[in-house]
């Protein structure tokens, strides 16, 4: 997740506060992460190239299978937890990304644009439109309000609420093809949530027609082949 509004000042330069309150390490987050690849990888073609937007501790890029990976966060006390084989991109968003026009095939976004006011998600979403290549999707996994709306803005550095419906709106509205959403994807958060955290449950668990305790969703968007 992005955590450049999420950061202190001091004599000795920046501390970054969010991991330390709302997102901190969590070693079995990899359990969930590993099946949520598996379920994600056929969106993925061979030979793929991925940027994750906000990669926070890179649980996606550790285990989706890809040729080439980019995770893009602003707090570089993150890289640390960082695969080998992931390139680090430590900036914000809100920056040009520094990466070719057409290169990249698919981009991740977890938990990520509802902590930024609807102009900055549309530049940011810009940007991605530019680096993906013709045929490219976006994968976004976002906090459903429409399913949490007590617990919405327990997370202060939320900004913009979103359902399932109303953020693929918003990337029809930029010109993007919506290619799959689901409204109850995962439990609001896995630091809250009563689930155990076992691999064969997390894949039960999606394989669920209707699944309970949920309050995020899933969007897939493709990048219209002309653009």
């Amino acid at each position: 997740m992005e955590l450049g509004e999420v950061e202190t000042e001091t004599s000795k330069g920046r501390i970054y506060t969010y991991p330390m309150t709302r997102y901190t390490y969590d070693a079995t987050r990899s359990v969930v992460w590993r099946e949520i690849c598996r379920y994600l990888q056929p969106q993925l073609r061979e030979r793929s190239t991925v940027l994750d937007l906000g990669a926070g501790y890179c649980d996606f890029l550790r285990y989706i299978g890809a040729d080439k990976k980019y995770a893009l966060d602003i707090d570089p006390t993150l890289v640390r937890y960082w695969p080998a084989d992931v390139q680090a991109l430590v900036q914000s968003a809100l920056e040009p990304l520094p990466l070719e026009e057409g290169s990249i095939s698919v981009v991740l976004a977890s938990n990520f644009f509802e902590h930024f006011p609807i102009d900055d998600c549309r530049k940011i979403l810009e940007e991605v439109h530019r680096v993906l290549k013709p045929g490219g999707k976006l994968i976004a996994i976002q906090p459903n309000i429409r399913l949490q709306p007590g617990r919405y803005y327990d997370d202060y550095t939320h900004r913009t609420p979103f359902t399932e419906v109303s953020f693929a709106n918003f990337l029809e509205s930029l010109g993007w093809r919506i290619l799959d959403s689901e409204g109850r994807f995962l439990p609001f958060s896995m630091k809250t949530t009563r689930l155990p955290k076992s691999w064969w449950l997390v894949r039960l668990y999606l394989a669920l027609p209707f699944r309970p305790f949920a309050g995020q969703f899933l969007v897939v968007a493709g990048k219209p082949n002309n653009a």
